[in-house]
């Protein structure tokens, strides 16, 4: 009876977290679409960051992990802007999102195939290859998405 209990209340928080992580953006506020996305970049940050650091200290291998991580959260960005979800005071998005919506998902398909090559290049070994990689996803692609539709830091 006890464990029927725990698992009926791990199955409940199991679905409770599953549903907030996969951004049903029909459902979901301007604030808490915000907070989501915003937790989602801040994750993808780190991600690259160890990236980098990995590249650096030459453990080119480790780097696929951190690639697989951005590859799999660039296919929830889409997800986490549901239509005209922004606040001034606390969202650097512009409303460029939705006026160029395939655009915008296409910036985030663009990091996900990136990302995954990078994961592919990296577990080679190949240092020079991987480096070219990181480069790939760095600028051209995360700076191209944020050139568009991020608009300046928000002063508080």
């Amino acid at each position: 009876m006890r464990l029927a209990l725990h698992a009926g209340v791990l199955v409940a928080s199991t679905a409770v977290v599953f549903g907030c992580a996969t951004g049903d953006s029909s459902k979901m506020s301007t604030a808490g679409a915000i907070k989501e996305r915003q937790a989602l970049m801040k994750e993808q940050g780190a991600a690259m960051k160890s990236i980098q650091d990995k590249a650096k200290a030459g453990q080119v291998q480790a780097i696929a992990t951190d690639a697989e991580k951005i590859a799999q959260t660039a296919k929830q960005i889409p997800a986490l802007f549901p239509k005209d979800s922004l606040d001034a005071n606390t969202s650097r998005a512009k409303p460029e999102i939705w006026q160029k919506w395939s655009e915008f998902e296409g910036h985030a398909k663009n990091l996900e195939a990136r990302a995954t090559k990078l994961a592919a290049v990296s577990r080679t070994g190949n240092a020079e290859a991987t480096n070219a990689a990181i480069a790939d996803v760095g600028k051209p692609t995360c700076g191209a998405c944020h050139t568009t539709f991020r608009g300046p830091e928000i002063k508080k």
